[in-house]
């Protein structure tokens, strides 16, 4: 039975640390212009969807207003709404 011996001399060990780290610096790298979101991207964002049991809303944070559809048979049946007008209907 042989005995298999490995060494790596300290010259190797530190080219292949320099080389796996230059790899990783590499990928990494964002250009200036790339590291901020477009602005689609930022528009895309403003909607957000809650559903439950009996009902699904999607909001629009950035206007307020707002999709509902209930539990329906059928067709479903989208109603549409606005938080600042229910909010001055409470006031009343």
């Amino acid at each position: 039975m042989k005995n298999y011996t490995f060494f790596v001399d300290l010259k190797s060990f530190l080219l292949g640390v320099l080389t796996l780290g230059g790899i990783l610096l590499l990928v990494n790298f964002t250009p200036a212009g790339k590291s901020q979101p477009e602005p689609a991207l930022i528009d895309t964002r403003r909607f957000q969807v809650v559903t439950g049991e009996r009902e699904t809303f999607i909001l629009d944070t950035q206007t307020g207003r707002f999709v509902m559809t209930g539990n329906y048979i059928g067709q479903p049946r989208w109603n549409r709404g606005d938080f600042e007008e229910l909010h001055s209907r409470e006031k009343k």
